[in-house]
C-alpha cells in the first residue's frame, strides 16, 4: 500500500513531544542538581533515530499497489463491533451510576472546582506505595477496564452511528468520570485520557489526505488541545493553591534535587499567576529524565522481565509468592541512593531497562513503534476498530514516557493491553473495513 505524508504525522508529533520534554528538562524553569545531561541526550537522539526506523518499516510493511481502494463498511461486521459497543457501554454507565450514587451518599463527592486541591490532597493522605488493599471498587475498575475504554474510544468514534440514548449513556460516562475523579478528587489522568482519546477519534474521521480539509482539522484540533492543557494546567493551580504554594514559596517546598527558577522567561511572558502552574506543568514533560540519568548511575540487576509493571511485580509477590521484588529496580534503586524517590519519575525506559538493559529498550521501543504505524494506517484508512483502540492506548502509553510505564503500571491497563494485543494479532485482519475496489 502507498505511503502517504499524512501517515508520519503520529510519528512527527511523537517525535516534537519527546524532543520537547528533553529540552525543557535542560532549558526550562526547573533546574535538576547534577544533572548529568550528556548521556540521557545521547540516549534520546538514539531513541529518535531507532523509533523513526521502527515506525517507517511498520508503514512500508504493506504491500504496495497503484489501486485505489474505497473503504467502507461490511454492514454485518459493523453491527457487530456496534453491539459490543454499546455492551461496553451499558456497563461503564451502570458502574459509573454505583459510583456516583456512592460518592453522593457517602458525602465524599466534591462538586466545586475551586476545591478540588483539598479533595487531591485528601485522596492521597496516608498513601504508602505497596500497602493498599484489594477492595471491591478497585476490582470491578480493574475488571471492567476493557468496557472502560471501548466506551471512551469507540463511543467517541461511533457517537453519530448509536442510537440517542447510547449518546446519552456515552456523555454521562465522560461527564461522570470527570465528576468524580478531576472535580471529585482532583486528579488529571483521567481528564488527559479523556482529551486525547477525543482527539484522536475526531482526527480519524477526517480525510487527512486532503490538504485543505487537513488545515482546518489541525485548526480545530490545535484550539482543542490549547483548551485540554489549559484545563490540565487549572487542575495543577487549585492542587497547588490548596497548599497555600506559590512562586514566591515553591522553593521551600520542592524536592531538594529540584529548583525553580524564578527569573525563568516563562513567568516573565505568563506572569507569576499563569506562569506557575505551566511551569508545574513543564515539570510533566521534563522530570523524568532527571530520574533517568540517576537510573544511568546505577549498575544492572535483572527484574525477570517484570520489573517494567509494579502492578505484576505486586502481584506475584503477594498472591503467588514469587521472590520478585520491586526494590530491585532502577527506580527503587536510584531513589534509594540519591534520594529521588520512588514516587518520582524516571521515565518508560528506566522501567524497561532492569528488564531489557537500557540498550535493549531501545529496540523495544523500535518494535513499539513497528506496530504503531500500523494500527495507525489501520485505524485510519481501514477504519479498524481494534486497531483504534490500540492505537488510543499505545499513544497514551507514548504520552507517558517522560513519566512511567502508564500501561502496565495498573492491573486494569495490564490486562487492557494484552488483551488488545492479542485480539489485534489474531482478529485485526477480519475487521479492515473494504469492499470495493475502483
Amino acid at each position: 500500500m502507498k505511503v502517504y505524508r499524512t501517515d508520519f504525522i503520529p510519528l512527527k508529533v511523537i517525535l516534537i513531544y519527546i524532543s520537547l520534554g528533553v529540552w525543557l528538562s535542560i532549558f526550562g524553569p526547573i533546574e535538576y542538581k547534577n544533572y548529568d545531561i550528556l548521556p540521557v541526550a545521547v540516549y534520546m537522539i538514539f531513541f529518535l533515530l531507532l523509533f523513526s526506523i521502527g515506525y517507517t518499516l511498520g508503514l512500508v510493511e504493506f504491500k504496495k499497489t497503484n489501486t485505489t481502494i474505497n473503504y467502507t463498511y461490511q454492514n454485518h461486521k459493523f453491527l457487530k463491533v456496534l453491539f459490543w459497543t454499546k455492551v461496553c457501554i451499558v456497563i461503564i454507565s451502570i458502574v459509573q451510576l454505583g459510583s456516583l450514587v456512592s460518592s453522593i451518599s457517602s458525602g465524599t463527592l466534591n462538586l466545586s472546582i475551586s476545591q478540588m486541591g483539598e479533595a487531591y490532597i485528601n485522596s492521597y493522605a496516608g498513601y504508602v506505595r505497596g500497602t493498599g488493599h484489594v477492595s471491591l471498587v478497585f476490582l470491578i475498575q480493574t475488571l471492567t477496564y476493557v468496557p472502560y475504554l471501548v466506551t471512551l474510544i469507540l463511543g467517541s468514534y461511533y457517537f453519530k452511528n448509536l442510537p440517542r440514548s447510547y449518546k446519552v449513556l456515552v456523555v454521562f460516562s465522560y461527564l461522570s468520570i470527570i465528576l468524580l475523579q478531576t472535580i471529585g478528587h482532583g486528579k488529571q489522568k483521567q481528564l488527559g485520557d479523556i482529551i486525547v482519546f477525543i482527539f484522536i477519534t475526531q482526527i480519524l474521521k477526517f480525510n487527512l489526505q486532503n490538504k485543505n480539509v487537513r488545515k482546518k482539522i489541525f485548526k480545530k484540533m490545535a484550539i482543542f488541545a490549547l483548551l485540554g492543557m489549559s484545563a490540565l494546567v487549572t487542575v495543577l493551580y487549585f492542587r497547588y493553591s490548596a497548599l497555600n504554594i506559590n512562586l514566591s514559596n515553591i522553593n521551600d517546598h520542592v524536592h531538594p534535587l529540584m529548583k525553580y527558577d524564578i527569573h525563568h522567561w516563562i513567568f516573565k511572558v505568563f506572569g507569576a499567576e499563569i506562569g506557575f502552574p505551566l511551569s508545574v506543568f513543564t515539570g510533566y514533560l521534563s522530570q523524568g529524565y532527571y530520574g533517568l540519568s540517576l537510573c544511568m548511575q546505577e549498575p544492572f540487576q535483572w527484574t525477570y522481565f517484570v520489573g517494567n509493571s509494579y502492578s505484576l511485580t505486586v502481584f506475584l509477590q503477594r498472591f503467588l509468592h514469587v521472590p520478585v521484588d520491586f526494590h530491585n529496580t532502577y527506580l527503587y534503586r536510584a531513589s534509594l541512593h540519591t534520594g529521588w524517590g520512588d514516587n518520582k519519575w524516571s521515565t518508560a525506559f528506566a522501567w524497561y531497562a532492569g528488564d531489557l538493559t537500557f540498550v535493549g529498550t531501545l529496540f523495544f521501543f523500535m518494535l513499539v513503534a513497528f506496530l504503531y504505524a500500523k494500527v495507525w494506517k489501520e485505524a485510519y484508512l481501514y477504519k479498524n476498530p481494534i486497531s483504534i483502540v490500540l492505537f488510543s492506548m499505545l499513544t497514551i502509553g507514548l504520552l507517558y514516557i517522560p513519566a512511567n510505564n502508564q500501561l502496565l503500571h495498573t492491573p486494569g491497563s495490564f490486562i487492557a493491553v494484552f488483551c488488545f494485543i492479542i485480539l489485534w494479532i489474531f482478529k485485526h485482519q477480519k475487521f479492515n473495513f473494504y469492499k470495493t475496489k475502483q
